[in-house]
Order: structure tokens, then sequence, then C-alpha cells
């Protein structure tokens, strides 16, 4: 029996691991003969309009299936535009293998494609017939290992077709670190009288969800969630208070808490602002990545599941009530609630949950109306509502709705955007139409890039470089084969929303909004 090519040893790796499909813009070289093999065995080839797009995608499929999402494009450009999504996933810790052509085999297009990923992977190298076997294995669970993110490999056409053979492995893997001590945290928590629990996006896998919770019900004290964490305790949960960014509207309404536990938070999801609380901080880690704050009084590393466990034991004192809860979650509402005659970012979210079926999957962009989606659209589970946060990229909602589509086609997908992010990769309409995915696109126009208006205006500068000429959006993806509807200020909004989700196949609602309620609002949140 003669040994399988490189590309074939490859998509083996893929099956392994659970892989069911490949995102990317192929350019020829090594593409061909990986694409090829895997349609011989059922694994789909998702062709993406962008490489940027393709590697957003990437991603989220690492992230809601738990197994390497998986992107590939040519050597040069097609590498090169890789690297926001790559970047998301190294920030936001998502499992990922970056498979990139070449290097070039002359200087046209040629770079150390290697150096490039460097500073936004854990690993980079050169997939080649020798020991592949091995390297694709440990490269695959490498993506998978604490803290989740991406891996980044070249390879090359002649490698491609060459049959493997045994050889030495290349890739190291580091070993787990566990470290901390339960029975200093446990001292903390047995002192303290109003802890406050915030979960972040280490605890969206297995069975830390569910760690989460059962450390917050042991506690007797609200849960609070970053935007990645959203959904690890249900919205409509008793405990769950709101969201957590480290805005200074949040700190003010836990001003009481004597102690913030943090389960599974990355230091890259709050906001660029100081640190407004003088409560001790316990950190709950499953990685051993840099410090949460200067004023962390205790931490534990090691899988989020068995810590939990470990502190869960015994009893502890609460002077949190369920009023006090209720009223935690009605003020941390207020700080964000606009009001207006026409459509809003929040009105918009409104009428999105009044229309859909009982469960949606949510991806939320950039920009202000974030603020207003994230807090209205609701998440019973872990991924309920994705968000790009620690890379915080525009054009993000589209492609994570696809791959959502693609990966839960009985969960339909809903991306909230505004007009700026949905200009960056709105040729991904045809991608959905293309593969007939239940996405439903709502773009919420207001001819503008208005967060960072607001922070134009902020600054008493003249408007310049964040207007937009009007778009027409509904017609643009008419063309594209999406049905869509367009909403005025004075139009019914929640029946366009209802035809949209009754719509067999992909479609968008284009809303004209009022912009002019966002200023007051983010002053409000954030100070």
């Amino acid at each position: 029996m003669t040994e399988p090519t490189l590309a074939k040893a490859l998509i083996d790796g893929f099956q392994h691991h659970d892989i069911k499909r490949i995102f990317g813009v192929p350019g020829g070289g090594s593409a061909l003969p990986i694409i090829d093999a895997a349609r011989e065995v059922g694994i789909d080839f998702i062709l993406a309009r962008s490489e940027m797009s393709a590697s957003i995608m990437a991603a989220v499929t690492g992230e809601i299936s738990g197994a390497p999402g998986v992107v590939l494009a040519c050597c040069g450009p097609g590498a090169s535009s890789l690297a926001t999504g790559t970047a998301y996933a190294s920030l936001e810790q998502a499992p990922m293998l970056v498979l990139t052509d070449g290097p070039a085999a002359s200087l046209h297009q040629r770079y150390d494609q290697n150096a490039l990923f460097a500073p936004i992977t854990k690993h980079q190298g050169r997939l080649s017939p020798e020991g592949a076997v091995g390297d694709i294995e440990d490269v695959l669970s490498l993506t998978k290992e604490a803290p989740l993110g991406p891996v980044q490999m070249n390879i090359n056409a002649t490698g491609a077709i060459t049959p493997v053979s045994d050889g030495k492995r290349q890739v190291t893997r580091p070993a787990p670190v566990t470290s901390g001590s339960p029975e200093e945290v446990r001292a903390l928590l047995e002192e303290a009288r109003k802890p406050v629990v915030l979960v972040g996006l280490e605890a969206r896998y297995g069975d830390a969800p569910a760690a989460a919770l059962r450390l917050a019900e042991a506690l007797n004290c609200p849960v609070l969630s970053t935007y990645k964490g959203k959904g690890v305790v249900p919205d409509r949960h008793d405990r769950m208070a709101g969201m957590f960014t480290g805005a200074v509207s949040e700190f003010k309404a836990i001003a009481d808490a004597d102690l913030l536990v943090t389960f599974g938070v990355d230091p890259v999801e709050f906001i660029a602002s100081p640190w407004h609380h003088d409560a001790p901080i316990v950190e709950i880690r499953a990685a051993d990545t840099p410090h949460l704050l200067t004023q962390t009084a205790a931490r534990i590393i090691g899988p989020l599941s068995a810590s939990a466990d470990a502190l869960c034991v015994g009893d502890f004192a609460s002077d949190w009530s369920p009023e006090m809860i209720a009223a935690l979650r009605a003020n941390l509402r207020e700080c964000i609630e606009v009001k207006s005659n026409t459509h809003t970012a929040q009105s918009v979210a409104q009428a999105i949950v009044a229309a859909a079926p009982e469960r949606i999957r949510a991806s939320v962009d950039a920009g202000a109306h974030m603020v207003s989606a994230m807090a209205v659209l609701e998440a019973d589970h872990p991924f309920g509502v994705l968000k790009s946060n620690g890379l915080s990229t525009m054009g993000y909602a589209v492609p994570a709705a696809i791959a959502s589509a693609l990966n839960d086609p009985d969960i339909p997908a809903v991306a909230v955007t505004g007009d700026g992010g949905l200009l960056m990769c709105m040729a991904e309409l045809s991608t959905a139409a293309a593969h007939g995915c239940k996405v439903i696109t709502v773009v919420l126009n207001d001819e503008a890039l208005s967060l960072i208006d607001i922070k134009q205006q902020w600054q008493s500068l003249e408007t310049g470089g964040v207007k937009f000429p009007p778009t027409d959006f509904a017609q643009a993806a008419k063309a594209m084969g999406v049905a869509a509807w367009r909403v005025g200020p004075s139009d019914d909004l929640g029946a366009a929303m209802r035809a949209a989700f009754a719509a067999d196949g992909p479609a968008l609602v284009d809303v004209v909004i009022d912009a002019s309620v966002y200023s007051a609002q983010v002053a409000a949140l954030r100070g």
C-alpha cells in the first residue's frame, strides 16, 4: 500500500478532529490538492469572497463547534489578508488552523509568512511530507489546548502531492500549567459578604458554564458577563445581572461589591479604561496568560470546572438578596436606555427579539449600535450571541452569521451590523445566497461611522472622515439573490422582520435609524 500524500494525510487529520468544512480563497498551489482530498471524504470547501471574511468564518466555526476552524489562502496577498481573522482567533481564543500556500518559489509575492503570523499565533511552521502525520496531529491538538488559539503552517504545492513518510516532529506542545491555592481563595470568599462573579470567554467551553453557575449559587451572588461570556449563565437566570465591559456606569452599579471573582475572564475583554473599583479580585483562569490587574489578590490556573469544585466547599455567607440582584439588573439596563420617535438600535434589537422564533444566534458588529444590541438580544447558552470583543473588528457580523448557519443550519443566524461594517463585507451576502444559509442581516443605516463620529464630536473637531453617501442595501442584496426590505423612519419594522424570518434562505432588512441618541447613551455608559 502506498503512503497517502501530504494533502490526504492532512484531511485524515481533519476527520480525526471532526472538522466538517474548510474556508478560503484558493490561488492554486497546495490549495487544489487539499480541496480535492477534502471533497473525496465529504469535507466541504466554502469559497468566501475575501480572505478576511474566510478567516472570520473559520475562527467562529472553531468557537461554536469546538473543533479547529480551518482556513486556507494563497501565498503573498492571500496569506496577509488572513491576518484579521487570525488576530481575532488569537485575542479571543478560538481554535483555528491557518494554512498558507508557499512561501512563493520566486521573489514575486515572497515574504516571511511565518514571521507575519508570529505575533498572532501559538505556533508557525511548515507542513512537509517528512513527519507529516505527527505534525498534523500536533498542530490540530495545539489549537484546542488552553489558551485556545490559531496555528499557522505553510504548505507548498509539491509537498502537498508528495507521499508522507516518518520523521522527526517539529511542533513542540507545552505542558498544561496549573497553579494557585484553593485554600487561599476560599479564605477570601469566606470573608466576603457581597461578592460578584464576572464570567468571560474561557468559560464558554465544555463543563465550564455549569461550573460558573455552581460557583455563583454557592456564593449566593449576582453574575455579570463580558460580551464574549454572554450566555454562559443564561440571560434570563435570576442570578444574571447584565453585561460588564469595564465602563464607569458598571463600576458604579457594583460599587458595594467587596470581592470580584473573575471566572475565565481574559484582560482583553475590557475596554481601555482605568479600573474604577477597590475591591480585591480573585482570578480563576484556564490558562496562565497575563494577570488581569495589579490588585489581584489570588489566582488559580487550571481547568475551570475543577477550580470551581475545589472552591464550592462549605457554606458562604452573603448579604445579597434576590431583590438586590433584580435592582442591580434594572440599574444596568437603565444606564443604556434610549428614547426616540423613530427607529434606534435599541428598537431594532427589540424588533428582532419580537419577530424571532424560539431560538436564534445573533452576531453583532462593532459600532455604536453594539451597546443596545448586546443588552437586548438574549442568550440562553454559550455562543448564543457572537461578538468580536478582544479585536473589536468591523466586518465581523455577516461572516460570523454565515459560519453559524453552516454549522447549525436549524438555528436562524441574525447578523446585526452598521452600514460601515456591512460595506466591508457586503460581497459575503452572495456567499450566504450560494449556500442557502438562513442568515438574516439587519443593517442599521445612519450613513456614518457613528461611534467614531461621537468621539470626533466630543473632541470638538470638525466632521470629517466618518460619513458615508446614502446606500440602498436592500437593492444591493436583491442583486445578489437575497430577499430584502428597506425600512424608512416611519415604516413598520415589525412587519419587515417577520417577513425576513419567514424567508426561505438569506434575507436582509435595511433600517434607517436615528443616530442622535448614541452620544448620550455612550456618555452614560462610559462616563
